[in-house]
């Protein structure tokens, strides 16, 4: 297509052409092109299909506010056209058709629309229910937008995050935007400033009518450069902002290029104040088949001529609710398009000036009048347009309609931070009736068009956002500021003639083909709010959002029952505001590990090492599932496990004590020096968040240790249920600081008497005691005497640097005991056979104390200290039909089912297998498992279900006593001498 001639608004670069491919076939667009506006100038009408009907979908908009554009770029579905920047080479596809875009073998839909109304989804389908098996997957097989592309290598995609500071941050690029991001920059502040598109200017980027003697895209020029030009000034274009949430938390991505470190990259500000200036959308205006190709809205087609040098149509019929739309009529008119009529559909108010240039053109000027229908199969051919009241109809030949029932703002960033909206009826738009603190608003998103109105009131709130970030703002007039600020303009409610009854196919949301009859049938249903029917009715759920129904859903329900303005309510917008990817919100990508000081010395090649959060740890030494080796090393000879990860933490001050006794359901002040005293953590429901040993190590001072998974959680638990009553303690984690291994094993003493001259014999060190002792000429060591795996044993806690050189002379002195290295899986099965339970595989979110058969830990007596978690316990004490834990023997005939098979009874499921291992040392199936109640009897017979894939598997299984090996606990209590 020929470009119209240069002109100081194009955005193009016409000495720089980009190929790229549109269905496989090779075109041509130019640099500053958009995919969108590339296609368009390639000639492409039909971008796409719609989601329900099939319908064929064109360039409505050119920023990105419906699906009509949503393409596929290399791979990659649901890529926003208009917004995308063209670049060399790149793939482009259309969506959600089938056979090709132009001839979808799934357009029949479009006339099967009778037997799909409002909410059918929900009414029919499932009768008889023999019929939803075949529906259900046909409808799935339909929804959606678009194919992801599964041998995409997203490994190539570059994501990034930054956390920039700012005083004040202004979201949109407007001339309010900028007026307010330079009038807080002057006061000093720091700046940042967030703008959609790739350059600032705002609507007044491609006016060329002058305010003032000056036009108004140079006017957005100037403001341009000083905004660039200003130190205080961090400019973000290409970002969208996706929230606004509490204490100003803004959030949004950037969208890079070749030329970036980055395809998007995630940013987070918190600035001190927030100016929202995200200006105002198109408002579609309704009527039959107001969503084919060649139909758009004011902007679309004036931005296709002034941004990007291409004339939307040829010969072109205007329906329009605003002055907007008369200045682009005339605009668009001085550039060569055949304009044959213009329609208002209001009846008054119409800027005088527009009026005249206008009409000294001779172009039909009709006020008081509205489309009404619109005719073509594959694009526009023709507009039938009335009076409101169906008078004087007139059927005009097109292939151009550019129709807008006026403005509606951009408010998803007010909504998201909590702002109450009301309807006004001056302006019908929904301003913020009360607004979150610190969070201002200004420019057209408040009604506002007049240009100097608009930038007097960006000035505005920059100032009074300056003011919230501590600036000193004295030598400001803010009351002669404000006094310039005129009312905005008067608006209109209309966006259909109700009176003339509205045909099949009048949209009110283009994403999900939701009509004004589907409004009408949800109305019907019962449904009285517009939140309601968007759900039934399936209006602005698509991935457009509530772009294109979001203003006339509620004003459609109103003119259908007579609402007044003051039941006229939005519906709900919430983040994300724009489509993001979840890459993004994932940021750099980069796969954290954390690895031991052991490391080293436990890698061979027959290691197995395997996540653990965001520790990498020895899962087993050897390729034996059932780790026979290593399990048996425990029970008869020795062996050593990194058990570094174990949360480690210093807790000392007066209050200490205090601290314990809250967050920990046992009487904390039983705990003495050299002894140990093992308790739990719980939540407000009495269920288990974190076991773990206690000691005392001097007047007011404490030594813990806590599960793997609250390490790094445990110092924050403590001060949360401390808050309020100004405990003086301090807490120091000394996790990453502290190395530990867990030496266990019958000649486990033996073993450590090779390496310590200290008396470790039990009348010193008995189960349950803590001692320091000095590790050779080494270093000294914590150790605590605990009996995690059934066996005499001792863990070891010592600074980090000497974990290398600690675990190979343990591995050298217990050499003479065949001593072994041993992983998770042998801890697993070890501690399984003794009964010993982990949080989160004995435990889900409700398991407490008295289920798991630790209710002795409980203090009950203990009035004083609130204990957390307390409260709860007593309610659920008094309670019947919990779960239990109980201990399982599998009949071994049946097999080895997996961790969390169903325990089931009477086709009723009755609790899940936590988990089970094949026990070597006691030659049986052995597994605990939650069940309710009334099967936690000894001797019980327990079913079990399993179902992974492998087809249905069924296992019967005995109640049998816990713990299944060393019930009297003889062996970890071993008091023999070395």
């Amino acid at each position: 297509m020929t470009r119209l001639p240069q002109s100081d608004t194009q955005k193009i670069d016409r000495n720089s052409s980009l190929s790229f491919t549109w269905q496989g076939r090779s075109f041509e667009g130019l640099a500053g092109d958009s995919v969108a506006s590339a296609l368009y100038a390639s000639g492409i009408r039909i971008f796409g299909r719609s989601l329900k009907y099939h319908r064929p979908r064109g360039l409505y908009s050119l920023d990105g506010e419906s699906a009509n554009t949503l393409v596929n770029i290399n791979g990659q579905c649901n890529v926003r056209s208009e917004t995308t920047l063209l670049e060399s080479g790149v793939r482009v596809k259309a969506q959600n058709y089938r056979g090709s875009v132009e001839k979808d073998q799934f357009s029949f839909l479009n006339l099967l629309d009778g037997f799909m109304p409002a909410g059918f989804f929900y009414r029919s389908l499932h009768k008889p229910y023999s019929l939803w098996p075949l529906a259900s997957k046909f409808i799935r097989k339909m929804a959606g937008t678009g194919v992801l592309d599964t041998s995409d290598n997203w490994e190539d995609k570059k994501f990034t995050e930054i956390y920039p500071n700012a005083d004040v941050c202004v979201i949109g690029g407007g001339p309010a935007g900028m007026k307010a991001a330079l009038a807080a920059a002057d006061c000093g502040l720091r700046v940042i400033l967030l703008e959609i598109r790739s350059w600032l200017g705002g609507n007044y980027d491609w006016r060329v009518r002058r305010y003032e003697g000056e036009s108004l895209h140079l006017r957005a020029q100037k403001l341009s450069s000083l905004v660039e030009a200003h130190k205080n000034i961090w400019i973000f274009r290409q970002t969208a902002v996706i929230d606004l949430s509490g204490s100003n938390q803004v959030t949004a991505f950037q969208t890079g290029s070749r030329d970036t470190a980055y395809d998007q990259r995630y940013i987070h500000v918190r600035p001190k104040s927030v100016v929202v200036a995200t200006g105002a959308i198109e408002r579609p205006m309704i009527f039959e088949q107001n969503e084919l190709p060649g139909i758009m809205q004011v902007g679309c087609a004036w931005r296709l001529a002034r941004t990007y040098g291409i004339m939307p149509g040829k010969r072109a019929v205007f329906c329009v609710g605003d002055d907007l739309g008369l200045e682009a009529a005339n605009d668009l008119s001085n550039l060569g398009l055949d304009v044959k009529t213009i329609a208002d559909l209001r009846t008054e108010g119409h800027d005088p000036e527009l009026v005249r240039a206008i009409e000294k053109k001779g172009i039909p000027f009709l006020t008081g009048t509205i489309a009404l229908s619109a005719r073509g199969r594959k694009q526009i051919s023709s507009v039938t347009f009335s009076s409101i009241d169906g008078s004087n109809p007139q059927t005009l030949e097109c292939d151009l309609l550019v129709a807008s029932a006026g403005l509606t703002p951009v408010t998803g960033p007010l909504n998201a931070a909590g702002a109450k909206m009301k309807f006004d009826e001056h302006t019908c738009f929904f301003l913020p009736e009360s607004m979150p603190p610190k969070v201002h608003a200004a420019g057209r998103i408040m009604g506002m068009n007049d240009p100097v109105v608009l930038e007097n009131q960006g000035r505005l709130a920059g100032l009074r956002a300056a003011t919230d970030a501590g600036a000193d703002i004295s030598d400001f007039d803010l009351e002669a500021l404000q006094a310039k600020i005129t009312r905005p303009a008067k608006g209109n409610k209309i966006a259909f003639s109700s009176k003339l009854g509205m045909g099949r196919k009048s949209f009110v949301c283009f994403d999900e083909d939701g009509t004004v009859k589907s409004v009408r049938q949800s109305m019907d249903q019962g449904f009285d709010k517009p939140e309601l029917i968007k759900r039934f009715g399936g209006f602005g759920l698509g991935p457009g959002q509530s772009g294109i129904p979001g203003h006339n859903l509620p004003l459609v329900m109103s003119d259908l029952e007579k609402y007044s303005s003051q039941n006229i309510s939005p519906t709900n917008i919430r983040s994300p505001l724009v489509p993001i990817l979840m890459g993004t919100v994932n940021g750099h990508g980069h796969i954290l590990k954390k690895y031991t000081p052991m490391k080293d010395p436990q890698t061979t090649a027959d290691t197995e090492f395997i996540r653990t959060g965001s520790w990498m740890r020895a899962n087993r030494f050897s390729d034996d599932l059932d780790c026979v080796k290593e399990v048996r090393a425990v029970r008869n000879n020795a062996a050593i496990m990194d058990v570094s990860t174990l949360g480690k933490f210093k807790i000392f001050g007066p209050d200490s004590l205090k601290a314990l006794q809250r967050v920990y359901i046992s009487d904390m002040g039983r705990v003495v020096p050299d002894r140990l005293k093992y308790s739990a953590m719980l939540n407000t429901s009495g269920a288990l968040v974190d076991d773990g040993v206690v000691t005392k190590t001097g007047e007011n001072e404490y030594y813990l240790t806590t599960s793997s998974a609250w390490a790094s959680q445990a110092e924050s638990w403590i001060r949360y249920h401390t808050r309020f009553e100004n405990l003086d303690f301090h807490m120091v984690n000394l996790t990453d600081t502290l190395a530990a291994i867990n030496l266990a094993g019958p000649r486990s003493r033996e073993v450590l008497n090779k390496i310590t001259d200290d008396d470790i014999s039990d009348s010193v060190l008995p189960y349950m005691g803590y001692k320091e002792i000095q590790l050779g000429d080494m270093v000294q060591a914590r150790v605590l005497r605990v009996g995690f795996l059934g066996e005499l044993s001792y863990e070891l806690h010592f600074p980090a640097s000497y974990g290398s050189a600690i675990w190979e002379r343990l591995l050298t002195a217990g050499a003479g005991y065949d001593i072994q290295p041993i992983g998770l899986e042998a801890q697993n099965i070890c501690r399984m056979e003794k009964g010993h339970i982990i949080i989160g595989l004995e435990t889900e979110q409700n398991t407490n104390l008295l289920d798991l058969g630790l209710g002795f830990l409980w203090d009950q007596n203990d009035e004083t200290n609130q204990k957390t978690g307390s409260p709860a316990l007593g309610f659920s004490q008094k309670k019947n039909g919990r779960t239990k834990l109980v201990g399982l023997e599998i009949n071994p005939n049946d097999g080895i089912p997996g961790d969390g098979a169903i325990v089931y009874q009477d086709n009723t499921i009755m609790g899940h297998v936590c988990t089970v291992r094949n026990s070597i040392t006691l030659d049986k199936v052995l597994a605990m498992a939650l069940v309710k109640e009334p099967l936690a009897v000894k001797g019980k017979t327990i079913h079990i279900y399993q179902n992974e894939g492998q087809g249905e598997k069924r296992f019967t299984a005995t109640v049998v006593p816990m713990p299944f090996y060393d019930p009297q606990g003889l062996r970890l209590k071993d008091k023999g001498e070395a």
